[in-house]
């Protein structure tokens, strides 16, 4: 909304909803209605959010890259590759990383 100062490194939910004049300090996990800080954000969530946003931000380019004119598909093919599992849900690499450490 109007006149807020929202700092470096946050990280605001989807939908949330930020009144006018609020100020958010840098590095903090912000969600609701109205807008509540909930924790930090570690040095761990700023690297997982990044290489998510770096994945994002390629898929224009690679969708201009690779497109085609071809027929509609009527049902899906046998030979149709599965999908690479490339990157983890912040809950998934959480669950990773204790498993690990048994």
């Amino acid at each position: 909304m109007d006149n807020c100062v929202i700092g470096d490194e946050c990280i605001i939910g989807a939908l949330t909803f930020v009144p006018a004049d609020t100020i958010i300090s840098k590095r903090k996990v912000v969600v609701g209605n109205p807008a509540k800080e909930v924790k930090d954000v570690s040095d761990e969530m700023i690297a997982w959010k990044t290489e998510g946003t770096k994945l994002y931000q390629q898929l224009p380019k690679e969708c201009h890259e690779t497109l085609k004119v071809c027929e509609p598909l009527r049902r899906s093919p046998a030979y149709k590759p599965k999908q690479q599992d490339i990157y983890k849900t912040w809950n998934e690499k959480k669950e990773i990383k204790k498993t690990s450490k048994k």
